[in-house]
């Protein structure tokens, strides 16, 4: 089920604050009050979502720096120490 943000259309409510999330299955009409104080709301757009992003690619090298041990798939289908 999609999660909607809804924000009150006047003043922060004390119930609901400056606003809440409602999941909602598709194709069901956005809420037009909310379901705890009965204030007409309004919908907003969801902010996105932050991911770190990588610097530089990573690298054996840098690899067995931060302390992890490299394994190589032998012919046999075995792993060996690198």
């Amino acid at each position: 089920m999609p999660l909607h943000a809804y924000a009150p259309l006047s003043t922060p409510c004390r119930l609901c604050g400056t606003g809440f999330e409602h999941a909602a299955q598709a194709g069901i009409a956005p809420l037009a009050t909310c379901p705890t104080c009965g204030q007409g709301v309004r919908r907003v757009s969801v902010q996105a979502v932050n991911s770190p992003k990588l610097s530089a690619p990573l690298s054996v090298s840098r690899a067995r720096q931060a302390g992890f041990t490299i394994l190589k798939r032998t012919s046999g289908g075995e792993f060996e120490k690198q």
